[in-house]
């Protein structure tokens, strides 16, 4: 009796374990060999002005495709128009469903860069200041000296994603639903800082989940109907939502791992915990509508977009170690077609089973954004934005 005792709590215990460390555990099997996606392909905008630039950035997907990618989306826009987005490969491998260009891509945390959007729209309307302490909004909460310029800026000292007591046990893996951003506070909210705010930079998508508190405390809604009604809408972004598990999406791809020729579905998740810093849904047209508005001068004021896109020097006036701004980094990038670097401003995004990446270029009113539904551990999506930034800025000086 006592040897089927143990038995069964060897396989309790295995049991357990393997709800505990689900994503890792079933990492290692159902996977299938991938096919040759890229052989399909949809084009919605092809500006004949600029054929020699989207002609060249589409040989630079071509090579790019040789990563092994279900889904690859891109699309850009300069001035006040997008001039060529175009997708390739299949949104769901399986169902052989191709994507298109109103296929929704978890997005990550260029989610932090929407939703600084949000910020902007708050601060040219007067209702919060950067410089306001979180306990204006939230007086229950502890972080008596942080402020709102922190949390945006990743200078807090609030904790990123850790093990916790829960199934899965890493929280970047969760699947619990929160019904309201409150509920997905209390994951992190009582732990302390991990320094003084505003000595130190940490990244940490918590910082924008609690920033999201604050907002819906600003204007009395929910940070949904904030977001929808001060960016969504207003942009015409219609196929920008968040990832919300119990609601059917028409044009959302499937989400995949792939590793040596191989593909899988990504672990299932929930992103109700990190809507602002990691859970929103997106297209690059819907991303490069939102960029144009902030190049252009009618969406939001010149004063609120230097303040949103400014990098954040530390107490001891030191600019953080990111060049991180209000939910956007400023980087300088060298290209061969100018002898001067150029400033772009951006944001890229990893997520469950998709890699996104944004990014502006004020000098020239560019604007560029791609998104796949795959996650990788390095983040190459750099190296297909640069030529294609490169090719525009060429034809744009003519």
């Amino acid at each position: 009796m006592k040897k089927y005792v143990v038995y069964f709590t060897i396989a309790e215990l295995c049991l357990v374990s393997y709800f505990l460390f689900e994503p890792a555990a079933a990492y290692n099997w159902g996977w299938n060999t991938l096919p040759n996606t890229f052989e399909q392909a949809s084009v919605e905008t092809l500006d004949s002005g600029y054929f020699d630039a989207i002609k060249f950035s589409k040989s630079q997907v071509d090579i790019f495709s040789a990563m092994g990618i279900p889904a690859l989306s891109v699309a850009v826009g300069v001035g006040d128009k997008i001039v060529w987005s175009e997708a390739r490969g299949y949104a769901d491998i399986d169902q052989e469903i191709t994507a298109n260009t109103q296929t929704s891509f978890r997005i990550g945390s260029v989610s932090k860069a929407v939703t600084s959007v949000a910020l902007a729209k708050l601060i040219d309307a007067v209702a919060l200041n950067i410089e306001d302490k979180v306990t204006k909004y939230l007086p229950d909460y502890k972080y008596n000296d942080v402020t709102i310029k922190h949390l945006a800026s990743h200078t807090s000292g609030i904790r990123n994603y850790d093990v916790c007591l829960c199934i899965p046990i890493f929280e970047y893996y969760s699947n619990d639903a929160y019904a309201s951003v409150d509920e997905g506070l209390e994951m992190f909210v009582q732990d302390p800082l991990l320094f003084e705010p505003g000595t130190d930079f940490s990244y940490s998508s918590y910082n924008f989940t609690l920033l999201s508190a604050v907002l819906e405390k600003a204007v009395d809604d929910s940070f949904y109907e904030l977001m929808k009604n001060e960016v969504f809408a207003p942009l015409e972004m219609h196929q920008t939502t968040f990832d919300f598990n119990d609601s059917i999406f028409t044009h959302r791809a499937e989400f995949y791992e792939v590793r040596y020729g191989e593909y899988k579905k990504s672990f299932e998740v929930d992103n109700s915990n990190k809507w602002a810093g990691g859970g929103i849904i997106s297209t690059p047209t819907d991303l490069v509508k939102m960029g144009l508005s902030l190049l252009n001068k009618d969406f939001i004021s010149r004063e609120t977009f230097e303040i949103i896109t400014t990098p954040v020097a530390l107490n001891n006036g030191e600019i953080n170690e990111q060049n991180y701004t209000l939910g956007w980094r400023k980087s300088e990038f060298g290209f061969d077609v100018i002898p001067d670097k150029v400033t772009v401003i951006h944001h890229g995004g990893t997520a469950v089973g998709s890699t996104a990446l944004l990014l502006l270029v004020p000098d020239y009113q560019l604007t560029v954004a791609i998104s796949m539904n795959r996650s990788v551990e390095d983040f190459p999506l750099f190296d297909l934005a640069k030529p294609i930034i490169g090719a525009f800025i060429n034809q744009i000086m003519g």
